[in-house]
């Protein structure tokens, strides 16, 4: 009679550390890669908006240079464009705030929007090279974890994670 009510103790013991391992080990590391994947596609999509923003900024070249077997960007309406039409691609205000359906969490920043127009090749302040005209840009967007959000912002001790975009974006001209 002992050994029948050992195999029963014993199979409880085996499925409360089954469930134990699922809850504790299981679950956990796969909600981390499922929360690094999230993110990395929220990047992804970020850093495409970012290049077709700076791909724009062709609309600020002087074609009046273009003749001349020169590139010359009027960086004032460079810049114009660059914001304006960030703002469009990610969802965001004339601020840069995000607008509902947006990516962003809280106001997005430019931290860096330099234009290669000549003297090539050269490098971009992160180290690319940048061998034709280029619009170099870095971007940081505040953005949230999907999964466990109060616990990951808790642990780093922050309101968002600052997704720090750099995209070199080629200006389309023809050469």
């Amino acid at each position: 009679m002992q050994g029948k009510g050992c195999r029963k103790g014993s199979a409880v013991v085996d499925v409360v550390i089954f469930a134990a391992i699922v809850v504790f080990v299981i679950l956990p590391v796969f909600s981390i890669i499922m929360e690094k994947y999230v993110l990395l596609n929220k990047a992804q999509i970020i850093k495409d908006a970012i290049d077709m923003t700076g791909i724009s900024v062709y609309n600020a070249i002087n074609t009046a240079e273009l003749a001349k077997a020169g590139v010359d960007v009027d960086e004032t309406t460079a810049e114009e464009i660059y914001r304006n039409l960030l703002a469009l691609n990610l969802k965001l205000d004339d601020d840069l705030k995000p607008l509902p359906g947006s990516l962003a969490e809280d106001t997005v920043s430019v931290r860096s929007l330099i234009i290669f127009s000549d003297m090539f090749p050269a490098v971009c302040p992160l180290g690319a090279s940048i061998t034709r005209p280029s619009v170099h840009s870095v971007v940081v967007v505040p953005v949230r974890p999907s999964l466990y959000r109060r616990l990951v912002l808790g642990m780093i001790g922050r309101q968002f994670v600052e997704l720090e975009v750099h995209v070199d974006s080629e200006i389309p001209v023809n050469n």
